[in-house]
């Protein structure tokens, strides 16, 4: 165990066996087995999560995410492996795990709807031995932070979705613990809760200190919001590094050259220093699509002589533009296509190892 991580998963795997049955007679009830299931869920999973990180992890719908986070959080033991949540086992320290773990899980029914946010808030206050003036003070002062100030003694039915949202994170603070897990917090949410939601969840982590694991399908909420990804797919951590990091390794050297018309097919044929050239079109105009070698002298050659060549046909250069790697475009490419890159490279953070 790291004392450097507040939640850590070493080797961790989680195997389902399910089993169906239908019935052979009605009038006894008599049923036999007819098929026989094992799903591995999880697979040999190993990463950590520091103090003041925002960590995502994404992955395809049955990748395993949502059952990684229960893990965490003690709601599912680990077929093999051992958790660890701020140096305690949670398999061994479950009680004292859940007073350091708040989780909301995708939905809204974390919270009981006949009770207003106030008495949500004492209730699970209170299971979490979290009582008197204290549970008072926090409870209020949670609502507050997340916007529900003049919500507090309304019935939770009458909330809108994104109000029910705040409160299940509430709930999910109302311990103070240090690690947060949040299972899409911001699926159907309107872009102006979503926003609240997000800034809150960078002030918590940035200004208290918490560890905050975050599963989401949204790719841009996890490239803004993430110190560190980890991509999981059918059950396996195919990458583990810094966000920024993980898009400079996919991070190709493309340039769109946005013109008023495309030059001759053969003007920019078997130019030093370009890879690929494709024509595409855009909604103002045609564009040519370039891919240049990454040593800087040669990309930079290449950049004068094409626009040379373009100046020699009589093409009129509305832009240049190179593009961005997004993380929505790494994803695609670790779930859907063999990666050629080594996965010690995927999986471990320069400097610093992701156990």
């Amino acid at each position: 165990m790291s004392n450097s991580h507040l939640v850590e998963l070493n080797d961790v795997d989680k195997v389902f066996h399910t089993r169906h049955f239908f019935f052979k007679d009605e009038d006894t009830a008599r049923r036999r087995l007819y098929a026989k299931r094992v799903v591995h869920a999880v697979d040999r999973v190993t990463f950590g999560i520091r103090h003041g990180e925002i960590f995502g992890l994404l992955g395809p719908n049955g990748a395993g995410k949502t059952t990684t986070v229960k893990m965490i959080s003690g709601l599912v033991r680990p077929s093999s492996g051992d958790v660890f949540v701020d140096g305690l086992h949670v398999e061994r320290k479950r009680l004292k795990v859940l007073r350091k773990v708040g989780v909301v899980l995708e939905g809204t029914r974390t919270c009981v709807w006949p009770l207003t946010p106030l008495e949500n808030l004492a209730y699970f206050g209170n299971l979490k031995d979290v009582k008197g003036s204290i549970l008072k003070q926090r409870a209020r002062e949670l609502l507050i932070f997340m916007g529900l100030k003049d919500k507090m003694n309304v019935q939770v039915r009458k909330l809108s979705r994104g109000e029910k949202q705040k409160l299940a994170i509430c709930i999910a603070l109302i311990a103070d613990p240090p690690v947060i897990l949040l299972d899409e917090p911001t699926t159907g949410l309107d872009v102006q809760t979503s926003r609240v939601i997000k800034d809150k969840i960078v002030q918590m982590t940035r200004e208290q200190g918490k560890c905050v694991l975050v599963t989401t399908h949204d790719m841009h909420v996890a490239q803004e919001l993430c110190d560190r990804i980890g991509i999981i797919n059918m059950g396996q951590l195919v990458a583990c590094k810094p966000t920024e990091e993980l898009l400079s390794l996919f991070f190709d050297l493309t340039y769109e050259f946005h013109l008023d018309r495309l030059p001759d097919s053969d003007a920019l044929a078997d130019l030093p220093g370009v890879l690929e050239v494709e024509p595409a079109r855009h909604e103002d105009g045609p564009v040519l699509v370039l891919r240049l070698q990454p040593e800087l002298a040669q990309r930079s050659e290449a950049l004068y002589t094409v626009t040379g060549r373009l100046r020699e046909q009589g093409v009129l250069l509305r832009a240049i533009i190179q593009r961005q790697a997004s993380l929505e475009s790494v994803f695609l490419h670790l779930t859907t296509s063999p990666v050629d890159l080594p996965k010690v490279a995927l999986t471990q953070p320069s400097g610093a190892e992701v156990r």
